[in-house]
């Protein structure tokens, strides 16, 4: 099978919203599930199934709303469990249609049905999407495993929440993997574990998918088991979006853009550019965008050239793809516009330079004197004066203790390092 994630999900999300077909629709949502639903569907696609209303599973109306039909997906929480039954009890929508993004416990089961008075609940079901699928090969859990490795209570669940994420995205992509781990991690060992456990004892009949064994393998690695690469200046065209201005849920906020639009979508699923060149560095990028121009530029002229009937019919057809190139060609000018900006306002290159010297280079000499040398520069921010530093140490720091310490009591940080 295929690994696209986003597909999956989309899938899903149509069925739930065709098996309550005709009729208005309510689509009830929590914090987490909202967040799927925003980057694989459109406002125009949740109107073609009748979506008329999206609300969060927090905020319950003070009218009802028995005219439309609640759709509801969340998350198999006890909370969200506590704010469906209250749903139920007071009857806001005429019927209900409850789908669970992962496995649901009995208890919370019986007491959804204990709360449905007045029988307004026609459908429960799993469906297994509790990740949120940013491209067709990646997802995330939207949060953070922090950096406690001792089994608190807090450290705990997030293991379980990387459990139930992992899980549901094996289940809606029908893999049942043979599981490796790292073994000098304790949390890599818990989640290994736990999925394990679910996977093989718990839940067999559910992951019975008639595959051999060792088609798929699912290995489970520590991030925190590399300190270097997060240190590093990333120079590929998704990787300097996220770094340098951020996405989230496959938006970019634009600071400096001289535009009215501050927001833009990025998405590879429906931005054929974006798809191609995501992973293409700088110089490679900003050729791909003239080449766009250029192409974009040629059509414009093309469609000016109007003289006859055939050519005006010729423009109607061809209007709403030039419409949808124009702002392709429109975004992704105006991203490279804003990277190119902060890069030159934050000597970002500089900085990347120095970076590749301390980790690839072979003169500590070299890499002490350009470290300290960008240190003392006020051109440079201290959070990149503070990765200059790290990375001195981390590659230098059992060689060259006098040089870590001057480093450390000039650099703007001091405290943080």
């Amino acid at each position: 099978m295929t690994l696209d994630v986003s597909a999956v999900v989309k899938e899903y999300i149509w069925k739930m919203l065709s098996d309550c077909s005709g009729g208005m629709k309510a689509f009830i949502l929590d914090d987490f599930t909202i967040n799927i639903v925003s980057v694989v569907f459109s406002q125009t696609e949740l109107l073609q199934a009748e979506v008329f209303l999206v609300e969060r599973l927090q905020h319950i109306p003070v009218k009802k709303l028995q005219h439309f039909k609640a759709v509801c997906f969340v998350r198999p929480t006890m909370k969200n469990c506590e704010k469906l039954c209250e749903h139920l009890k007071r009857h806001i929508y005429g019927e209900y249609f409850l789908f669970f993004s992962h496995l649901v416990q009995e208890n919370l089961l019986q007491k959804i049905a204990a709360s449905d008075e007045y029988e307004v609940v026609q459908q429960v079901q799993e469906l297994y999407a509790s990740f949120v699928p940013v491209d067709p090969s990646l997802f995330s859990l939207e949060f953070s495993f922090g950096m406690n490795y001792s089994p608190s209570d807090k450290s705990l669940r997030a293991t379980d929440r990387v459990v139930e994420g992992i899980s549901s995205l094996l289940l809606s992509l029908k893999w049942k993997p043979a599981i490796r781990f790292q073994r000098s991690s304790s949390r890599c060992r818990r989640v290994a574990e736990e999925i394990h456990r679910l996977a093989y004892i718990q839940e067999p009949g559910l992951f019975d998918f008639r595959q051999k064994v060792g088609d798929y393998q699912l290995i489970v690695l520590d991030r925190m088991e590399d300190p270097v690469t997060p240190l590093l200046s990333q120079w590929t065209y998704q990787a300097m979006v996220h770094e340098i201005l951020g996405i989230k849920n496959n938006k970019v906020q634009l600071r400096h853009s001289l535009n009215d639009e501050k927001e833009i979508v990025l998405a590879s699923s429906d931005d054929s550019f974006y798809q191609e060149n995501m992973f293409s560095n700088y110089g490679d990028l900003g050729l791909a965008v003239k080449q766009l121009v250029d192409n974009f530029q040629a059509i414009s002229k093309i469609n000016k050239q109007i003289e006859s009937i055939d050519d005006m019919h010729r423009f109607i057809e061809s209007f709403p793809e030039f419409r949808h190139q124009s702002g392709s060609v429109a975004k992704h000018v105006n991203l490279i516009s804003e990277l190119s900006k902060i890069i030159n306002e934050k000597s970002l290159m500089t900085v990347s330079r120095a970076e590749q010297e301390v980790v690839c280079g072979s003169d500590r000499v070299l890499a002490f004197d350009l470290v300290m040398d960008l240190l003392a520069d006020n051109k440079i921010l201290p959070f990149e004066c503070l990765k200059l530093a790290l990375l001195f140490i981390l590659r230098y720091g059992g060689h060259g203790n006098k040089q870590v310490s001057i480093l450390v009591y000039k650099s703007p940080c001091e405290g943080h390092i």
